[in-house]
């Protein structure tokens, strides 16, 4: 695909103008210019126009739509990727994006030129790293991984700043005009229940605004709702798809819990092999019941436990691993009862791999890519296991929820195995560990921040 347009969808009600001119400045700085802007606005004397025509004058990219009647967000998107889809075929520019976009956020300079560059492999939907605004200040930075179905369940990671391709759109259907706050989170698990490519871009390029609310209980209530909604999106999404589950509110605003169905977990021994090393000692109650509820989902080969060490450290949370086919416990040496980043140390998530010591191995799965290979040894020996798995498009799993100790010593692989995985994953690992983000540390001190471009 060359040069994509890319139609920004943004709608505008109880503006701040001063945010909103702020938006409008962005879209002027843009150094790529096949894109076009709908505003839909529903707020009532407000000036939006007037603002919108200072920035664009007689520019034929920038549409306005007043809507007679407040119909919320959702309303307001599908009347713009209405008019997106049409004027793309009218335009015979089909093949372009639809971007949705809140009226008090920010774009870099360079945000669409970088979309561009990533619509080249022409994904169904593209997302990136994003900050946060406050004020005139960025901080907060949040590094996602590539998609992350266990983690979207969960939260949505993803964000609200989105581009979905024409074709995407139109497989996808219209948002959900019943919902307030989690109409983008809806539309994100629809896209993944049809399976649609998902590319990150692991930039900060977009930034979004943190408003306010001078009165805390309003503040808190809104939260409550806003989080109760997603989570009645999240519990149909998994109905849907015909997993049992329940779902717990927690007391992290920004996640929920998902519990899996797991309890006849013993009477299909024959379904999984249950992996545990001399010297491992399960700290929690019921593993096999956890671990067997994510194995029921389908596209799940293995699922691994978070394990700990001495002083009440992390000794891992999966694992991840570089170009060179280095292996790095996740979280390693943080503490255990402290926030993670993006609380991911919490949260039940797809992972490259996870620690063979304690684990739990569809039995399908396991015959299918002909069990593990004689030929490696030590951490080699699941990894090659877990990028099989993945290369069949099967998931692996780590349940911080399952916790373990291993007063063993890990072998250590030989220089043969190493050789070996690399000439069988070289090209595979050249490209990261799309389970992690680049801009942050890798190695031992992982989840840290690294170096990146603000």
């Amino acid at each position: 695909m060359e040069m994509p347009r890319f139609s920004l969808v943004v709608w505008t009600r109880d503006t701040n103008e001063v945010f909103f001119r702020d938006f409008m400045e962005s879209m002027v700085a843009q150094t790529y210019d096949n894109w076009e802007l709908y505003i839909i606005d529903e707020g009532r004397d407000s000036r939006i126009a007037t603002i919108a025509s200072e920035f664009f004058p007689e520019d034929h990219r920038v549409h306005y739509r007043q809507l007679r009647t407040n119909r919320g967000k959702a309303y307001a998107y599908n009347i713009g990727f209405h008019f997106a889809l049409l004027d793309g075929v009218k335009c015979d520019e089909d093949a372009g994006y639809i971007v949705v976009a809140d009226q008090h956020d920010r774009l870099s300079p360079g945000t669409l030129a970088t979309l561009a560059e990533y619509a080249k492999t022409t994904p169904d939907i593209i997302y990136t790293d994003h900050d946060e605004l406050v004020g005139v200040d960025r901080m907060s930075p949040h590094f996602k991984s590539e998609l992350n179905k266990e983690l979207l369940i969960r939260s949505n990671y993803i964000g609200e700043f989105v581009a979905v391709s024409h074709s995407a759109a139109r497989r996808i259907g219209e948002f959900q005009e019943k919902l307030t706050y989690a109409v983008v989170y809806d539309y994100l698990l629809r896209g993944m229940e049809r399976d649609m490519s998902f590319v990150r871009v692991p930039a900060l390029v977009y930034h979004h605004r943190v408003l306010t609310v001078e009165n805390r209980k309003e503040f808190m209530q809104l939260q409550e709702k806003n989080k109760r909604e997603h989570m009645m999106v999240a519990e149909a999404s998994l109905r849907r798809r015909g997993i049992a589950a329940t779902l717990e509110a927690g007391s992290d605003i920004s996640y929920w819990k998902v519990n899996y169905d797991g309890d006849d977990a013993y009477a299909h021994p024959r379904d999984y092999l249950l992996l545990r090393s001399q010297g491992v000692r399960p700290l929690t109650r019921h593993n096999v019941e956890r671990m067997y509820g994510f194995l029921r989902q389908k596209d799940v080969a293995v699922v691994g436990a978070r394990f700990i060490k001495s002083g009440f450290t992390l000794d891992n949370c999966g694992y991840l691993y570089d170009a060179e086919g280095g292996i790095y416990p996740a979280f390693y040496n943080q503490k255990l009862f402290r926030p993670t980043y993006e609380q991911l140390g919490q949260i039940p998530r797809d992972v490259s791999m996870v620690d063979a010591a304690y684990c739990m191995i569809d039995a399908k799965a396991y015959r299918k890519l002909g069990g593990f290979d004689p030929k490696l040894s030590g951490r080699d020996v699941m990894l090659d296991f877990c990028l099989r798995a993945k290369k069949a498009e099967l998931r692996i799993v780590v349940d911080p929820g399952v916790i373990a100790r291993n007063n063993a010593k890990s072998m250590d692989s030989t220089q043969g195995s190493r050789e070996l995985l690399l000439e069988r994953w070289g090209d595979i690992l050249a490209n990261g560990d799309p389970m992690y983000n680049p801009n942050m540390n890798l190695g031992l001190e992982n989840f840290g921040l690294g170096s990146f471009d603000i």
